[in-house]
């Protein structure tokens, strides 16, 4: 099992959604400059972080798992 490179696998998800950094770091309970140091590799996400983001952004732990031929 591999999994998905998490903040990329974030940062696209954003953009699927038409939202910002702003408007999604606020909804999850963030700093813009949180989110923006997480999703630029300079800040860990958090497992608070993580979920949250999750559910703003209506993705599943399974999500974040390649799939497997």
């Amino acid at each position: 099992m591999k999994m998905k490179n998490i903040p990329d696998t974030f940062r696209a998800r954003i953009e699927e959604k038409g939202m910002t950094i702003k408007a999604t770091a606020e909804k999850a309970g963030l700093t813009q400059q949180a989110l923006s140091a997480m999703l630029g590799y300079r800040q860990k996400i958090t497992a608070t972080a993580f979920v949250g983001l999750c559910a703003v952004l209506d993705l599943k732990p399974d999500d974040f798992i390649e799939q497997e031929d």
